[in-house]
């Protein structure tokens, strides 16, 4: 990922969006939690509840909108909408509560780089998360045969 005191742009969403779409909403908040408690123990070491809290929403709202559901990218786009607006609303605070920096001050930039995710979220999640997911089902099922 890219980060700077202000934002981080990354593709950790990916497997929390695969976990979302095999397992619901509870395992892939609890897998969420456990990968950011790795990813601060491991690469960072700065810990902050805060981040960890939105990263379990981020985990229950993937859970909740794409687990058996259709791969529709109407649904997509409005899962990776809220997401985004956990993100920004609860990171943005995390950030004042860390660093000081106004919040006013940050958010335009924060909601700029939110609203231009939505759709690279949306399209990786429709042609890289789903298609992956599917790969299991198509291990078990070879299995059974």
């Amino acid at each position: 990922s890219i980060s700077t005191p202000i934002i981080k742009i990354g593709f950790s969403f990916v497997p929390l969006t695969i976990a979302g779409i095999l397992y619901g909403a509870k395992y892939t908040m609890i897998i969420a939690v456990i990968a950011d408690l790795i990813g601060v123990t491991l690469i960072t070491g700065d810990f902050f509840p805060g981040f960890t809290v939105t990263t379990a929403l981020v985990g229950l709202t993937y859970g909740k909108f794409l687990y058996n559901k259709p791969k529709a990218m109407k649904n997509i786009i409005i899962c990776t909408i809220i997401v985004n607006l956990i993100e920004l609303v609860l990171n943005t605070g995390n950030i004042y509560l860390l660093s000081g920096y106004g919040v006013m001050a940050t958010l335009p930039t924060r909601a700029f780089k939110a609203a231009l995710m939505v759709p690279i979220k949306a399209f990786v999640v429709y042609n890289l998360s789903y298609p992956i997911a599917n790969m299991k089902n198509m291990v078990v099922n070879r299995r059974a045969v």
